[in-house]
């Protein structure tokens, strides 16, 4: 996992040549997107990719669905999915305040990607700011170099 105030490696390059996956731990500007408590601030966020242009996504506590399945593309989202590891499910939002309310799907826009954190309940992410731009992406996270903790290593 990721927490606030790590450092880590990101890859600003293969991007420029294919498209982030479903799944891919990536790295975006929020300076712009607009939340519920207003503007997110110009910084960088590190989501998961929850979904990209076309997809449907829908979350039946604890379990995330792409396009009717059950997610399967990352380890994390098994893990969610199934609450083990640490891992508590993935949450609806708030009703009314949500782009995944209980009970409803989300169908991304072309060309747009929808990013939700792997604690979804204390994760500012896609479901409270919808969607945005592919070009907000700078990069995948790579490796996480410090604090040198259990975290130190791979950051997928």
């Amino acid at each position: 996992d990721v927490l606030s105030g790590d450092a880590l490696f990101v890859d600003r390059f293969s991007y420029h040549f294919f498209r982030p996956e479903t799944g891919d731990p990536i790295v975006f500007r929020a300076g712009g997107i607009s939340g519920p408590n207003g503007q997110l601030g110009d910084k960088y966020y590190i989501k998961r990719l929850g979904g990209s242009g076309g997809e449907t996504l829908a979350i039946d506590e604890p379990i995330l669905f792409i396009d009717g399945e059950a997610a399967t593309q990352n380890e994390a989202f098994v893990k969610n999915n199934e609450e083990i590891d640490g891992y508590r499910g993935y949450v609806s939002g708030w009703p009314g305040m949500s782009f995944l309310d209980p009970g409803t799907t989300f169908t991304v826009p072309e060309n747009e990607l929808f990013a939700l954190g792997d604690n979804s309940r204390n994760s500012q992410d896609s479901r409270y700011f919808g969607s945005f731009d592919q070009d907000r992406v700078i990069g995948r996270a790579l490796f996480i170099y410090y604090p040198f903790t259990k975290r130190w290593g791979p950051a997928d």
